[in-house]
């Protein structure tokens, strides 16, 4: 179906002031049409459909329904009573104006062009003129419609509307519209009456698409000012011009100045509130305020043009999962993902791993593992997300794919976090037995940070459970001589983890005496280490020193009283 071609003709206009005197009395009647004069369609809506049900008969209840359904844009009935007003009396050129533009709007510009032209048969003037152009220029007889503007400009040539229908005709040019000329016609409308709102409509979409054509910088800024100038007139001349303010909101849209975008459609929903009017300026001023970081004003339009216009549902599902991520609404921005995938050829590398994550806090975490792995393969540049991920995996013992996902991101990521990533890749191999393999990535780590004590302790372990006994030793000397003087807190706590190491070593060799003068050193270092007093006691114990053994285990209950190892071996020394 053919919509019109050109947003507002006069006839348009003149229509809904060309009513014929009443001549019912009902409230409902009066007051549908005091709405209409009021420019209250939505209003003027619901009293007209009481006022006809009333009296089905009523030709001008007909005849203001008509218009009242054409200005909603609810065509199917808008032509169905506009059709009932002509065949009453297809000699009034109220009715052939409202019959004509009823069936432009709803496609059928060719019985439009019947009518009017079996009515200028017998009466013409240049509205009717009008009319015609705009319909000849709807059903594409581009040639005929030339002839008719041509024709009316010669014989109305001091009425704006002559001008305003040949502005129409080059608008709508084809193959290519005549821009130039379209804004000449309407400029020379305005000549003869600058107060029709019309053509400073027509002219100002005219100015936006010669911005859109202009590859010059300045003069496509020029053509802008224009355009925006113009749609301050209609404002100023017609307030309550529905589709005016929608057009104005669509080109601050398009031209990314969202604020007053906002500004005009919001006048525009005033008019055409949601569920009524252009489902598309619910679009554009849920993105508008969206744009504005303005979320929870979006999501109502957002969700309204969503449920109209089927191809907008992910793009709306996208931009609220955004605005639930922001607001840490977790489970509605999953699900909102979820919703937008069918358009994750527009995501930002951010919203696959904030899908997953909203996905883990939502509480469905191997859901979100399987999400994030394949953001991993789409965005492995997400250098933070990359590592919550590899260390998620980590954690559910998942090394090899932790593994993966880390050496990945040693791929893409050169950061302070280099260090620990091959650590912990290196703790992955370590799980899994691959002593060699996680040795290996413990001196990548050294290699990047020569002095990590972390990497240096976990590498000793590595060689003391290879058997390498003498490198294991060296390795992990150098922690613990380090945590002696340190005031770092990490420090202390690998030296503390190294000596363990040693213990466990010594333990196996019954090296007693060297636990002993170990664990005095790991006293030192923390105090409050109940590890190291316990290997304290099971080296006295060792070298028959029970006093001291006893003392140390007492020691071990001060810090942890429910130590189970330190009461059993107290309980064997007091046997």
């Amino acid at each position: 179906m053919k919509k019109k071609l050109f947003m507002m003709s006069a006839s348009a206009l003149c229509s809904v002031l060309l009513l014929s005197p009443l001549t019912a009395t009902a409230d409902e009647f009066g007051d549908a049409q005091k709405a209409v004069e009021e420019k209250d369609f939505v209003r003027a809506l619901q009293l007209i459909r009481v006022a006809i049900a009333q009296d089905q008969q009523d030709i001008d209840r007909i005849r203001l329904g008509a218009q009242i359904y054409l200005e909603m844009n609810i065509l199917d009935t808008a032509v169905s009573y506009a059709k009932r007003v002509y065949k009453d009396d297809d000699d009034s050129k109220q009715n052939v104006l409202l019959y004509a533009d009823a069936l432009v709007a709803s496609g059928e510009a060719d019985d439009a062009c019947v009518a009017i032209r079996k009515f200028r048969k017998s009466a013409d003037d240049v509205e009717m003129a009008l009319a015609h152009v705009d319909a000849l220029v709807a059903a594409d007889s581009m040639v005929l419609a030339e002839l008719v503007a041509t024709t009316a400009r010669s014989k109305f040539s001091k009425s704006p509307l002559a001008y305003l229908a040949l502005g129409n005709l080059y608008f709508n040019w084809k193959p290519r519209p005549i821009l130039e000329n379209a804004a000449d016609n309407y400029r020379a409308a305005l000549d003869i009456d600058n107060k029709l709102v019309n053509a400073h409509f027509n002219l100002a979409i005219c100015y936006w698409k010669m911005r859109n054509r202009e590859s010059d910088d300045a003069l496509g800024a020029e053509y802008l000012t224009k355009c925006l100038d113009e749609w301050t007139i209609v404002s100023e001349l017609d307030p309550k011009n529905a589709r005016a303010w929608f057009e104005q909101g669509k080109i601050y849209y398009y031209a990314k100045k969202y604020t007053k975008a906002v500004n005009a459609l919001t006048e525009y929903r005033v008019l055409r509130p949601v569920g009524s009017g252009e489902p598309l300026a619910s679009w554009f001023l849920g993105e508008s305020l969206y744009k504005l970081a303005k979320c929870d004003e979006a999501q109502q339009h957002l969700t309204d043009a969503a449920s109209q216009v089927d191809s907008l549902k992910p793009r709306v599902a996208l931009m609220l999962a955004r605005c639930n991520y922001d607001a840490k609404k977790w489970p509605e921005c999953a699900k909102k993902y979820d919703e937008a995938t069918v358009y994750s050829s527009i995501w930002d590398d951010a919203d696959f791993w904030n899908h997953g994550t909203a996905t883990i806090l939502a509480g469905d975490t191997t859901k979100a593992i399987s999400i994030m792995l394949q953001a991993a393969d789409k965005a492995p540049a997400q250098c933070g997300s990359m590592f919550r991920l590899g260390y998620l995996l980590q954690a559910r013992k998942q090394y090899k794919n932790s593994t993966s996902v880390f050496q990945r991101r040693l791929a893409n990521c050169k950061d302070s976090n280099d260090t620990r990533v091959n650590i912990l890749i290196g703790n992955n191999f370590f799980a899994d037995s691959l002593i060699d393999s996680s040795i290996a990535y413990y001196q990548n780590a050294l290699n990047v940070s020569p002095k990590s004590m972390w990497a240096m302790q976990l590498m000793g372990e590595a060689y003391l459970l290879k058997g390498s006994e003498a490198t294991g030793d060296s390795l992990l000397n150098i922690v613990v001589a380090n945590a002696q003087t340190s005031a770092s807190n990490d420090d202390k706590r690998y030296g503390i983890s190294a000596i363990n190491a040693q213990n466990n070593y010594d333990i196996k060799k019954k090296d007693f005496q060297s636990i002993v003068n170990r664990c005095k050193i790991g006293t030192q270092i923390n105090p409050q280490s109940a590890i190291v007093w316990l290997y304290l006691g099971i080296g006295y114990q060792g070298t028959k020193d029970l006093d001291k053994a006893k003392d140390a285990y007492q020691q071990v209950l001060k810090i942890d009283p429910n130590n189970q190892m330190a009461k059993k071996n107290l309980q064997s020394l007091a046997r």
